[in-house]
């Protein structure tokens, strides 16, 4: 098994792992009304979404066959490299955003994340960048600020 095959496959583990303590901290309860589901439905609806989607790509990786021979071993290398460094990448700038998001306001903090990892990803057309970087963030700030009324930074 591919090296590359072995990390989608720990990968998707771990986020199975991680719906299944989600689903276990969902102990969320109500005495209102016994016929609603609770406060506790949406998380572990979320929870089992997530263990399915994360065990059909174990499976899907599993079954998957690599091509034989067809790349040089420094192509590999490379990939592996550019894998790597995107996975920190976006580690650290999720660690940046989280450490950000109650010391500046969620418009700024939202925006700049999303600019900083689809440059990260390749995107380089600045329409494009901030269209979507702002589109999105102006638009989550109005539905969970305005309509949900989460309080946001």
């Amino acid at each position: 098994m591919a090296s590359m095959q072995r990390g989608e496959i720990g990968i998707s583990a771990g986020m199975a792992v991680l719906a299944v303590g989600f689903y276990g901290l969902a102990t969320f309860t109500q005495d209102i009304n016994p016929v609603d589901p609770g406060p506790a439905a949406y998380p572990r609806a979320v929870s089992l979404l997530l263990f399915v989607c994360a065990a059909a790509q174990m499976l899907l990786s599993w079954r998957r066959r690599e091509p034989a021979n067809e790349g040089t071993n420094e192509a590999a290398g490379a990939t592996a490299k550019t894998a790597y460094f995107y996975s920190l990448g976006t580690l650290a700038l999720s660690i940046l955003y989280v450490g950000l998001f109650d010391k500046a306001s969620y418009l700024v903090t939202t925006t700049g994340f999303l600019l900083a990892l689809m440059l990260l990803g390749g995107v380089r057309r600045w329409l494009i960048l901030l269209g979507v970087a702002l589109l999105y963030s102006l638009s989550t700030y109005y539905v969970f600020g305005k309509i949900l009324m989460v309080q946001l930074p």
